[in-house]
């Protein structure tokens, strides 16, 4: 307990934003669901899917790298920064047309403008991530923290207002949230200036781009097949089966994911602290025992309360309409402590310059969630989805403790 507190009073505005981006994203969801046809919020859900998964195609992993270059040489990191912002820059043609024409070919009835603003939205919070990860590097989580709470109150600020005198459609909303990205990024912006951790002579290097790319590929690898177990199985439901489906394993899926909040805080100084220690294998053994007890504390309290309260959950936030997501919380349940471990194991082998393995481990993972998805959906429907997700999860965990637990005990 000790040790927990420790962390929390270091990492209060990491707790802060933390706590401010999921009650941000559970709000913004939560009014769409209570507001809209149970089928409109499946679409919505599976072009955020899309549109997720081919950003973090395009960001290479990037994020991550330049959170660990930003802790190792701070203001040095300059130029990284700007060669990151450049590749970024150069792959939006390449990301929005190919969000557009997939989602247009597979999912011809919803809006094309909807897609578009909806894939909009979603680079430029990625464009915020990079600028994010930059000063998390440098331990400047209150600057992140003002950028993430005031945009986030903006966009809420007008949602509601909508709602209370205008009659929005869903177009209107995510132009709401689109403009509270842009004026996140404004603020990114300039706290990145101000500390020094951007410099335009680099920017249009691309020479050096190109070399970043080449050593950030393995770290990307894993970020994509990381992030295609996650949301893969969205799409496989909505092309087998339909977008009530997709909206009722969301429900259950969004409330698991939100149980992280109990501790997702602590990863981003663990990040840094990881790759700092990386060389002295006693301290990394010291590092995986410390935080694997305070993450099993934490686990035990949110799996009990997901698994024994799971109706009590869904229809007191979401009401009966979408009382079909609880099974599939229930599930989720028995993934808490898979879903945590592989989050410390996954930013471990990061910090140990272990990107190509920790891609193996994603990979193998991914080909297991697609194939299991594929067999058992068709059969027992988004059940056999939070199944997958329990298996896939302990997986990961597994097969990244073995590596770590090789990398300790080798001479």
């Amino acid at each position: 307990m000790s040790r927990l507190i420790r962390i929390f009073s270091g990492s209060k505005y990491l707790i802060l934003s933390a706590i401010a981006e999921r009650i941000f994203f559970f709000l913004i969801f939560l009014i769409i669901a209570r507001n809209f046809a149970v089928n409109q919020y499946g679409e919505i859900i599976t072009v955020f899917a899309v549109a997720n998964i081919f950003i973090i195609f395009f960001d290479f992993g990037l994020p991550v790298l330049l959170q660990k270059e930003v802790s190792l040489y701070g203001k040095k990191a300059s130029g990284f920064l700007s060669n990151v912002l450049l590749i970024c820059l150069i792959s939006f043609p390449l990301y929005i047309l190919s969000v557009y024409f997939y989602c247009t070919f597979f999912y011809d009835g919803i809006s094309s403008k909807l897609i578009i603003i909806i894939s909009l939205t979603v680079y430029m919070f990625s464009l915020g991530n990079v600028f994010s990860k930059a000063l998390s590097g440098s331990g400047l989580f209150k600057n992140l923290f003002i950028s993430l709470f005031v945009s986030r109150i903006y966009i809420l600020t007008f949602v509601v207002s909508a709602f209370l005198f205008l009659d929005p459609d869903l177009n209107m909303i995510f132009l709401i949230i689109l403009s509270g990205s842009a004026v996140q990024l404004f603020i990114l912006y300039k706290y990145s200036a101000k500390h020094g951790l951007i410099s335009f002579a680099d920017f249009f290097n691309f020479k050096k781009s190109s070399a970043i790319l080449k050593v950030a590929a393995p770290l990307g690898l894993a970020v994509i097949f990381n992030f295609l177990y996650d949301k893969i199985d969205i799409l496989i439901i909505s092309r087998l089966t339909d977008y009530d489906q997709v909206a009722f394993y969301n429900i259950g899926y969004g409330i698991f994911k939100t149980s992280a909040l109990a501790y997702s805080f602590i990863f981003i100084p663990a990040f840094t602290r990881i790759s700092f220690i990386a060389g002295n294998k006693k301290a990394v053994s010291l590092f995986f025992k410390k935080y694997f007890y305070i993450l099993s504390v934490i686990c035990l309290f949110t799996a009990v309360i997901l698994f024994t309260f799971p109706e009590i959950l869904v229809r007191l936030i979401y009401t009966d309409r979408l009382a079909e997501a609880a099974p599939v919380l229930r599930i989720l349940s028995f993934a808490v402590f898979g879903l945590a471990f592989n989050n410390l194991t996954g930013i471990m082998l990061n910090g140990l310059g272990k990107y190509r393995k920790n891609m193996y481990i994603t990979l193998t993972g991914l080909i297991i969630n697609i194939v299991l998805n594929v067999l058992f959906i068709p059969e027992f429907g988004i059940k056999a989805a939070a199944a997958v997700t329990v298996v896939t999860e302990y997986y990961i965990f597994i097969t990244g403790y073995l590596l770590i637990s090789k990398h300790i005990k080798t001479n």
